[in-house]
């Protein structure tokens, strides 16, 4: 019986297992086939889909505990999979021609991407805080070396050594908690936590270290000096992948630890989310006005929009936190969208990495300057696209648990935001550029953005399905 058991067991925990087969197969093939970057990509896509489809597989079932508890699949952890499976997959195919023409070790890309990703599962099923931990410093390693994989460009190696070393430090603060955590309860079981009753002094400083290590992965304020320099000295193609993917896992970090692990201390860590979202909000908005940087700018956007998913996520029920789902979900497409746009320039040899470059880029490419339009307005949550739902289902459980004030900061913070959006759309179309040679776009490139982005428009229309889902993941 209990060799079933456990036959179960690694038949349920099937996509991890292939993908770390399939990530070990990849670096190995890199070492004999490293000119054959076809055949590394098809391999990575083929890996990719098989565990999507696995990953797909257990989203209605019923919720299962693996190994005694450390691990469990339930809907919440499958759509966050799949999710991050979609997006890792068309991270990648915005990113080979970049990485192959820039000479970088593809097979060793393409190993850290699925490596990173492998990370970002585990975090999602855990339910051990060691598991937890293991997970992100996966993760957090494959990031690490995918920001310095461009190893003759002194920015990039600068940008690693800052998000190493602001990341071990994170790191240091999350471990410390989790170890106080055990000291004070004697488990690590977040089922055992959240039937714990006394709120001791012990517990609330375990508290504290875990939201700031929280709080360091998501690039809140003030823990977000990392994220715009990163942003900015990584090659374009980590900078897509992690602007987009690891959003995702930030969050499951964050429920997995607030909402299954510490749900009695609600009343505690809401006081500090609450503070790191409206700094997030403000800060993260008026700064990015100052940018000149496309990346930077992108960068301090990104901590914006943090400060509202905190925002859904301090509410602390059903209601706020299938919003602070549904917003991640949306500003992951988004973002890798908008990436993607950049990428899609920079092979047609015009970069956009100072927001001058932008200038005149709706007269040599309308369609592509029409896309980035689409995805600044959805950003900026203007209707007629998604990201208006996103904002508005996060506003609307703010309201709802009587927060008016903290949704009122979010709305001015969002008007705020609009102006570099739209500062954006106004160099494309109202400036002139320098640039008058025009380069075809590449077809497969464009047409992969072209429905990326246009999806922004086609969820706002029906949109519900998507929240249904969110929704019914944390019922």
């Amino acid at each position: 019986m209990q060799v079933n058991s456990m036959v179960m067991d690694y038949l349920i925990l099937a996509p991890e297992i292939i993908l770390l087969l399939g990530a070990s197969v990849v670096l190995l093939s890199a070492a004999f086939i490293s000119s054959y970057h076809k055949s590394l990509y098809t391999l990575t896509q083929l890996v990719l889909l098989v565990v999507l489809y696995l990953s797909i597989l257990p989203l209605n079932g019923d919720a299962v505990e693996l190994f005694n508890g450390f691990y469990v699949v339930d809907g919440l952890a499958s759509l966050s999979k799949a999710a991050m499976c979609v997006l890792m997959i068309v991270v990648l195919v915005y990113s080979r021609s970049y990485i192959e023409s820039h000479k970088f070790p593809v097979g060793e890309y393409y190993a850290l991407a699925l490596f990173a990703l492998l990370g970002m599962m585990l975090i999602s099923s855990a339910s051990h805080l060691l598991m937890i931990y293991l997970g992100l410093e996966l993760l957090s390693l494959s990031m690490y070396a995918l920001v310095a994989i461009d190893r003759d460009n002194s920015i990039s190696s600068e940008a690693a050594i800052k998000y190493f070393v602001l990341g071990a430090i994170a790191s240091g603060f999350l471990l410390y908690g989790i170890s106080l955590i055990y000291g004070l309860t004697g488990s690590l079981y977040l089922s055992d936590l959240a039937i714990e009753n006394e709120a001791g002094i012990g517990v609330i400083a375990a508290i504290i270290f875990i939201v700031i290590g929280l709080a360091f992965k998501l690039g809140a304020v003030p823990f977000h000096m990392w994220l715009p320099d990163v942003y900015q000295g990584a090659p374009l193609p980590v900078t897509l992948l992690i602007g987009s993917v690891p959003k995702i896992a930030g969050l499951l970090l964050a429920l997995r630890v607030l909402m299954d692990g510490l749900p009695y201390m609600h009343e505690y860590w809401q006081q500090s989310l609450m503070a790191l979202a409206v700094l997030s909000l403000l800060v993260g908005n008026i700064v990015a006005i100052a940018q000149t940087n496309l990346r930077r700018m992108l960068g301090y956007s990104t901590i914006g929009h943090v400060g509202y998913i905190l925002l859904g996520l301090l509410v602390g029920n059903q209601q706020g936190y299938s919003a602070a789902l549904f917003y991640t979900l949306i500003y992951a497409l988004m973002s890798s969208a908008t990436f993607g746009a950049m990428l899609c320039s920079e092979r047609m040899n015009r970069p956009l990495e100072e927001l001058t470059d932008l200038q005149g880029l709706a007269r040599a490419y309308p369609w592509l300057a029409f896309l980035i339009l689409l995805l600044m307005f959805s950003m900026a949550g203007i209707p007629m696209t998604v990201g208006f739902y996103a904002k508005l289902n996060i506003l609307q459980a703010v309201i709802a648990s009587e927060g008016v004030i903290l949704a009122i900061i979010a709305v001015v913070s969002s008007v705020i935001g609009a102006f570099y959006y739209l500062r954006v759309i106004k160099l494309m179309y109202f400036d002139d550029s320098e640039h008058q040679q025009v380069t075809p776009m590449p077809a497969g490139h464009i047409s992969v953005l072209s429905i990326h982005a246009l999806l922004v428009v086609g969820l706002f229309v029906f949109p519900q399905y998507l929240i249904n889902l969110c929704q019914q993941v944390f019922a």
